[in-house]
């Protein structure tokens, strides 16, 4: 579910040189200084149904809520009595430094399983925030996000009705949801069966992870998160190196990203592909771009 901090921003070259002859399910826009084009229509899955699954694009939703809402250099533990580790920050969780691991060590990643369906309907524990890095260390952690959750809950009553009304409705996203009606899901088929999407919109790991929209509505939260003059508040969850910017997100059977570089933003979705298929992608068309507007 995530770009690894090491990973170089849209500058190395990839496998994929014509995005457009990538098979399989995936959709994609560009935003040039024209406005919005589409690259790849609907096809398949995305032509029936609209609702995508946004992984982790999701923590830039809960990010820019904490930042916006809480006293983000105060200690989790002022929000949240019961966690371990006096130190951490809520600016910590933001930014994946408190040194909390990806996952409690009582869950695990399966390749065929899943590894919130047992996080559903039971509230997050805070004793499990343990830190296993030194705190100020990047360790990207799904953990940090579902406790950055349970603090929204305790300060809002609702983490998920705070991102609606300081992101979503803002940015003029209505369609957000956590469980969506499976005939509304874009999922892939195996065997001619739909894949059954992770439980995370259901569980106490919502926060990390969880959101579904449209295609329609990635593209009008990249508008809002990357407004000129906006501030750094809409992107403080996002990553970031020289002057590339991008979020990102994976989850069992899709993955998504919306990516700015060159002055060029790239939002992709993709079904059922490689790992950071949409990451790929969205290089590949940034990169076609420019090469295209350069040779005029």
């Amino acid at each position: 579910m995530h770009w690894p901090a090491s990973r170089p921003a849209f500058k190395e070259r990839h496998v994929v040189r014509n995005p457009l002859e990538s098979s399989g399910l995936w959709r994609a826009s560009l935003r040039t200084a024209d406005g919005w084009r589409t690259v790849r229509e609907p096809r398949g899955p995305y032509a029936t149904a609209s609702m995508l699954e946004w992984g982790s694009i999701t923590k830039g939703l809960v990010g820019t809520t904490a930042w916006l809402t809480l006293e983000v250099e105060r200690p989790v533990v002022h929000y949240l009595p019961g966690v371990p580790d006096a130190d951490m920050t809520v600016a910590d969780l933001v930014h994946h430094t408190s040194g909390l691991p990806r996952l409690p060590a009582t869950m695990r990643d399966r390749l065929f399983g899943d590894p919130y369906r047992g996080a559903v309907g039971v509230p997050l524990g805070h004793a499990v925030a343990v830190p296993v890095a030194p705190r100020g260390q990047f360790v990207y952690s799904n953990l940090g996000y579902a406790l950055l959750g349970a603090v929204l809950d305790g300060v809002h009553g609702d983490w998920f009705a705070a991102v609606r009304q300081h992101v979503l409705e803002p940015a003029g996203i209505s369609s957000a949801t956590l469980v969506p009606a499976p005939a509304d899901r874009v999922v892939p088929k195996l065997f001619g069966r739909a894949i059954k999407p992770w439980a995370l919109g259901e569980s106490s790991f919502a926060a990390a992870g969880g959101v579904w929209s449209t295609f329609d509505d990635l593209c009008r939260y990249a508008d809002w998160a990357l407004e000129p003059g906006a501030g750094h508040s809409r992107t403080v969850s996002w990553q970031r190196e020289g002057a590339s910017t991008w979020i990102n997100g994976e989850v069992r059977a899709a993955g998504a990203v919306i990516a700015n570089a060159a002055g060029i933003t790239a939002v992709v979705h993709t079904l059922a592909k490689a790992p950071r298929a949409a990451d790929t992608i969205a290089t590949a068309l940034i990169e076609r771009e420019v090469r295209e507007t350069c040779n005029g």
